[in-house]
């Protein structure tokens, strides 16, 4: 029987925490007893000894009348002095303890979040080349002009929900890379340049859904952060427009120096809009609302996952405002090298309009 709980508390991480957990509780309620047990025996030889010293002095020839006040005042500061001595040693103690036990409870959870992470991040990197084979295959084959329109149109359908699957698995690499954002490097970052080149890169797929892209610009747009994951960021909420744009429709990217030294990124649409009950949760990953993130529009439900994650890491701020059928207005604050000027002016409040916001400025990681 003991082999058999030693294997366990070797093998199982949970119980294993459990163990120590309870471990950590009795050896506390321990060091509190000593701790008190100590405390009042002090207390016990401090107060017989001014005890005993007003005695000494009492039978030395001091005035009794005048002695009495002496000795009690004596044992009241004793007292003060000992339960402040107490009492710090007591709340020291609870929150060294409180820290191990929280450490050891969230190893277990921490380990295997960081595992979970680290085994998508290899599943995704080994499904990319077969992928990329199937892929080149399928578009091989669409070339072939014995194909029949029927064959043609299941091939076609294929290399879209390839190209969708090569998405997810970019985003899971992403959240995967997340895991170690100290590898990120940060310098300053021209967001207006770089916002002309993300729209003109989703030119094609805008053109495509017969969807107008429209870019304002302002000086003094610099910005302290990572090219790569600021790229990222703009690339899936102008994608995320884009999808959930009608045909004809109408998006307005604008990037804008704001008071606090800090410099917005909006991107509004004409689109479908959010409902409120599905704007708290669109950031979760790989959730969807209904109907304005179903599956047919080819997302992963990971970008704005990716957003909120990479607008952490940047100590961002992001506000999303949304009336259905009348379009999403998406701003994301970024910390800024020189910062002035309107704040989203396009933005305003609108009556129907459902709004959330989620600030990381402030925010220790």
């Amino acid at each position: 029987m003991a082999t058999v709980w030693l294997n366990k508390y070797r093998f199982d991480p949970f119980f294993r925490t459990e163990v120590n957990v309870i471990g950590l509780q009795i050896a506390f309620a321990l060091v509190i007893l000593g701790l008190v047990g100590t405390s009042f025996s002090l207390l016990y030889h401090d107060v017989s000894a001014a005890i005993a010293e007003g005695m000494r002095q009492g039978a030395s020839g001091a005035a009794p009348h005048s002695l009495a006040p002496t000795i009690v005042e004596e044992i009241a500061s004793i007292k003060s002095q000992s339960l402040a001595i107490i009492f710090s040693v007591i709340t020291l103690t609870t929150i060294l303890f409180a820290y191990i036990i929280a450490r050891i409870t969230l190893a277990p959870t921490r380990n295997a979040l960081a595992s979970q992470k680290q085994f998508i991040g290899n599943v995704a990197h080994e499904l990319r080349t077969p992928l990329s084979i199937i892929k080149t295959n399928t578009e091989v084959a669409l070339m072939e002009n014995d194909v029949s329109s029927d064959m043609r149109m299941t091939l076609a359908s294929n290399v879209q929900e390839l190209d969708r699957i090569s998405e997810i698995i970019n985003n899971l690499l992403s959240l995967s890379a997340l895991v170690k954002p100290e590898r990120m490097e940060f310098s300053t970052v021209d967001l207006s340049a770089l916002a002309t080149d993300v729209v003109e890169k989703f030119s094609p797929l805008a053109q495509r859904n017969g969807i107008a892209i429209t870019v304002r610009k302002s000086p003094d747009t610099q910005v302290w952060g990572n090219v790569t994951a600021l790229a990222q960021i703009m690339g899936n909420i102008i994608k995320n427009a884009i999808q959930h744009s009608p045909r004809g429709g109408e998006i307005t990217v604008t990037i804008a120096p704001t008071p606090g030294n800090t410099v917005e990124f909006i991107v509004q649409d004409s689109g479908i809009g959010i409902a409120q009950k599905d704007l708290f949760r669109i950031f979760e990953p790989f959730y969807r609302s209904d109907p304005s993130r179903m599956r047919g529009t080819g997302g992963s439900g990971l970008g704005l996952t990716i957003v909120s994650e990479l607008t952490k890491l940047h100590h961002g701020k992001i506000a999303i405002r949304s009336t259905l059928g009348r379009g999403t207005a998406v701003s994301v604050f970024l910390p800024g090298t020189t910062g002035k000027g309107g704040i989203g002016k396009e933005l305003g409040g609108k009556p129907g309009m459902n709004e959330i916001a989620v600030d990381f400025s402030s925010r220790t990681f």
